[in-house]
C-alpha cells in the first residue's frame, strides 16, 4: 500500500481554478473556507480497483469493497479509515453496494449480478444467500446497485430491470427473499434513510419513498428525464439528489416535494454529507472535479479533483465517521485509491455559521460550559437528532427522530453517563415524545401517529407491551410544507395520557390505567394547533405551535367531555408556543417564532393571568423550559444556547448567564434532577451533564 501526504497549496491553486473571474476578496475567502476540506491523505488500496462501496460497520471500523480489475475484495480499517488492510475475497464479482447492521460481526454485500452475501462473524466465513435476479439489462450495465439495512434489521435492494426497478425485501438475515414488485419505470439506483422513511433513486429521475420499512413505496416527485445518481440525507429533514446531466436537488421535507438548486455540468456520482450543512459532491464525467457546500446544499464551490494523481480517476463513494472532537471523510476513487480528511468539530461548527452569517451573539456573560460540566457522550447513531430528554430514577429517556429510537443513558454516575439501551421498534417511527408511569414508558411516534408502550423495569432490556394508533395522517401544514408532523407530546396525570396531534390540531385522551391495553376515551380541537401539554390537578395547559400562537386551559375533570375554560391568544408576541413548565403557582411558556418568555399566574388555575414577558437578544428560537429554585433554563436552538432567567421576582424576569458551546449544536433536549442539569444537542449528538452546584460558584466569584 502505497501513501501519499497531499501538499494543501498547490490543491488550493488548482481549486481556485473554478473560481478564476472571482474577486481577490472573494478567492481569499474562498482559500481560507476551503482549505480544510482539502486535506487528504491518500492510499493506493488496490491497483486497478474500484472502490464503490464503503460502509461504517461500528465506531472506528470501516469496510471498503472492489470493483473493477481487481473486484470482489474486502478491506477493513479499525482507525476511521486511517490504515487498512485486506479481510477476504467472498466473490469474483464486483461489489457494488455494502449493508452494515451496526454490529462488526454481521454484514451484508451486494454483487453486479445482483447476488448477496453475509457473514456473522466479521467476515471469517460467508454464505452466498441468494441471486435475486437473473435479469440482464440491454445495456449490460451491472444488476443490482443497492442494499440496505433498516433500523428494523429489515434487508433492502434494489436491481436495474429497465422495464421497472424492482425492490426486495428480507426480514430474516437474508435467508428468505420477497420481490416486492417493479417500484420504477426504469431501474432502481441507490437507497438512502431519511429519518422517517427510506427513499429510492434511479434512472427515471424520480425520488419513490417508504414510510413502512420498505413494504409499500410511493412515488413523490419526478425531478428530471436523467437518471438520478447522487442521494444524501442532511439531517433535520433536508435531503439531496444529483443527476445525471449535473442537475442538484433540495428537499427540506424529508424527500416530499424537490426544489431544483442549480447545475454543475458533469454528471453526479455521490454526496458525503460531511455534518453541521456541509457536504462534498463528486462528478465521473468531464472535469470529474469535487466540490464542497457549507450551507446544506444549496451553493457549491469546486476543490479540483480528487488528488491521487492518477488521469481519469474521481471520488465514487464516500462516507463520514466521527469521534468526540473530529469528523473524519473517508471515500473511495475508481482507480482504487482511499482518500481521508479529518476536521475539527468546532472548526467546522464555527466555519458554517460564520459563513450562513448566523448571529450567535447572546448580548449577556456567558459561562464555559467545560468547567461546569460534569460528564458527557457523543453517540451519532443512538443520538441522531434528539428531541428532549426525560429524566427517571437515574436514567435519561431521550427520544430521536432521525434515528427513530429511544437513547436510554445510565447517568447514576454523573461523571461517566453511558448508553444502557437504544430503543428501537418498528411502531416509534420519528420518535418524538417519552413519557412514564411507573415501569412502563410511553413512546409517542410522530409519523406513525402511534403511542407504545414498553416495560422498562430493566431499562437496559426494555420489552414492548402494547401500541395504539392514535388519530389520523391529518392535515397539510404549511408550516412544515407536509402532513407527517402528526403526534407531537404526550403528558401523564394519574391513569391517563394526554396526547398532542399536530396536523388535526386536537389533544386525545388516553385511559392507561392498564398499560398493555390502552384506550382513547376521548378527543377534542384545540382551534390553534397542538403540540405541548402539561397537566396537573385534572387542568391541561397547551401550547400550539405551527401554526398556534395561544396557551390554553382546559377542564379535563371529565375525561369524557373536557372543556376548553380559558385561552391567551397572541398571533405577534406568542407566536409559536411550543413549550411549557409548571413550578407552584406559575406556568411558564416560550414563543419559537416570536422570541419570548412568558410568565403566568395560575393560582385560579383557569385564569391564565400573565406577570411579564421578555424578549432578550441571545434568546433566539427559544424551545424546551426547565425550572430549578428561582432559575428558568431555556433552550435557544437557534444560536445553540441556554438562558437562564432569574425568575424570582415574576413581574421582572431577568437573564442572568448563557451556556453556548459545539456541544450543545441546535440544543433541543433537557432535564434537571437536583443539582444536575441534562441537555442534548441535535446536530452535536450529544448528552451533555451540568453541575449547576459549579454554576452557582461560578457566579459567586463573578
Amino acid at each position: 500500500m502505497k501513501k501519499i501526504i497531499i501538499n494543501i497549496t498547490v490543491l488550493l491553486c488548482c481549486g481556485m481554478m473554478a473560481h478564476a473571474q472571482s474577486t481577490t476578496d472573494n478567492a481569499a475567502i474562498d482559500n481560507e473556507l476551503l482549505a480544510p476540506f482539502r486535506n487528504w491523505t491518500t492510499t493506493e488500496l488496490v491497483k486497478g480497483g474500484r472502490i464503490d462501496a464503503i460502509r461504517q460497520l461500528e465506531g472506528p471500523v470501516m469496510l471498503c469493497a472492489t470493483r473493477g480489475l481487481n473486484r470482489g475484495k474486502l478491506f477493513i480499517s479499525n482507525d476511521h479509515g486511517n490504515t487498512w488492510r485486506f479481510l477476504a475475497r467472498p466473490t469474483d464479482a464486483e461489489i457494488t453496494c455494502i449493508a452494515e447492521t451496526g454490529r462488526r460481526n454481521e454484514f451484508y454485500i451486494l454483487t453486479g449480478k445482483a447476488e448477496v452475501f453475509g457473514t456473522q462473524d466479521g467476515g471469517k466465513s460467508w454464505q452466498r444467500l441468494i441471486r435475486l435476479t437473473e435479469q440482464q439489462n440491454s445495456q449490460r450495465y451491472t444488476s443490482a446497485y443497492a442494499i440496505m439495512h433498516t433500523g428494523n434489521g429489515t434487508l433492502l435492494a434494489t436491481d436495474t430491470d429497465e422495464k421497472g426497478g424492482h425492490i426486495y425485501r428480507s426480514t430474516d438475515k437474508g435467508r428468505s427473499w420477497n420481490d416486492m414488485g417493479a417500484v420504477a419505470k426504469k431501474a432502481l439506483y441507490r437507497l438512502e434513510k431519511t429519518g422517517n422513511g427510506i427513499v429510492v433513486n434511479g434512472w427515471d429521475g424520480t425520488i419513490y419513498k417508504s414510510t413502512d420499512d420498505g413494504i409499500t413505496w410511493n412515488r413523490k416527485q419526478q425531478l428530471a428525464d436523467t437518471p438520478l445518481f447522487a442521494t444524501e440525507y442532511m439531517g433535520m429533514g433536508k435531503l439531496l439528489q444529483a443527476d445525471q446531466a449535473g442537475d442538484l436537488y433540495y428537499s427540506t421535507n424529508l424527500g416530499d416535494t424537490w426544489k431544483r438548486t442549480g447545475n454543475l455540468t458533469d454528471a453526479a456520482d455521490d454526496f458525503v454529507n460531511a455534518g453541521y450543512g456541509a457536504v462534498y459532491y463528486s462528478t465521473y464525467t468531464g472535469k470529474r472535479e469535487v466540490y464542497v457546500s457549507i450551507d446544506f446544499g444549496r451553493s457549491w464551490r469546486s476543490i479540483g479533483k480528487v488528488p491521487t494523481g492518477v488521469e481519469g480517476d474521481w471520488l465514487d463513494h464516500g462516507i463520514r465517521t466521527e469521534t468526540a472532537d473530529s469528523i473524519f471523510i473517508v471515500a473511495g476513487t475508481a482507480k482504487g485509491f482511499i482518500i481521508r480528511n479529518a476536521i475539527s468539530k468546532q472548526w467546522l461548527s464555527a466555519t458554517i455559521d460564520h459563513f450562513n452569517r448566523k448571529d450567535l451573539s447572546v448580548g449577556a456573560k456567558v459561562l464555559p460550559l467545560s468547567a461546569l460540566m460534569t460528564g458527557y457522550l457523543t453517540d451519532p447513531l443512538a443520538l441522531n437528532e434528539p428531541e428532549d430528554i426525560l429524566y427517571h430514577e437515574g436514567f435519561a429517556y431521550i427520544p430521536c427522530r432521525d434515528g427513530n429510537n429511544v437513547a436510554i443513558i445510565d447517568c447514576r454516575d454523573p461523571r461517566k453517563p453511558v448508553l444502557a439501551a437504544s430503543l428501537r421498534d418498528e411502531s416509534i417511527s420519528d420518535a418524538f415524545s417519552v413519557a412514564i408511569k411507573d415501569h412502563y414508558l410511553y413512546v409517542l411516534s410522530m409519523t406513525n401517529h402511534c403511542v407504545s408502550v414498553f416495560n422498562i423495569k430493566d431499562p437496559a432490556h426494555p420489552q414492548k407491551t402494547a401500541a395504539i394508533s392514535v388519530g389520523g395522517k391529518g392535515s397539510y401544514l404549511s408550516t412544515y410544507d407536509s402532513d407527517y408532523t402528526r403526534l407531537r407530546k404526550i403528558c401523564i396525570e394519574g391513569n391517563y395520557a394526554y396526547v398532542t396531534h399536530s396536523s388535526e390540531s386536537k389533544v386525545y385522551i388516553l385511559d392507561i390505567s392498564r398499560p398493555e391495553r390502552p384506550l382513547i376515551v376521548s378527543s377534542f380541537h384545540t382551534g390553534d394547533g397542538a403540540f405541548a401539554a402539561l397537566a396537573r390537578n385534572n387542568v391541561l395547559y397547551l401550547a400550539g405551535y405551527g401554526p398556534g400562537s395561544s396557551v390554553i386551559a382546559v377542564d379535563v375533570s371529565d375525561k369524557a367531555k373536557p372543556v376548553i375554560k380559558n385561552r391567551v391568544l397572541d398571533t405577534t408576541l406568542l407566536k409559536g408556543t411550543c413549550a411549557l413548565a409548571l413550578s407552584g403557582n406559575k406556568l411558564y411558556v416560550t414563543a419559537y417564532n416570536a422570541n419570548t418568555f412568558w410568565t403566568m399566574d395560575v393560582t385560579a388555575p383557569f385564569a391564565l393571568q400573565t406577570d411579564s414577558y421578555i424578549k432578550h437578544p441571545g434568546m433566539k428560537g427559544p424551545g424546551r423550559v426547565a425550572i430549578k429554585g428561582r432559575m428558568a433554563y431555556v433552550l435557544n436552538s437557534t444560536n445553540h444556547s441556554v438562558a437562564a432567567i432569574d425568575v424570582s421576582d415574576p413581574r421582572k424576569p431577568e437573564v442572568k448567564f448563557y451556556l453556548q458551546d459545539p456541544l450543545l449544536r441546535t440544543v433541543y433536549g433537557i432535564a434537571i434532577d437536583g443539582d444536575y442539569l441534562y441537555l442534548a444537542g441535535r446536530q452535536a449528538s450529544s448528552f451533555v451533564v451540568v453541575d449547576l452546584r459549579k454554576v452557582a460558584a461560578a457566579l459567586a466569584v463573578q
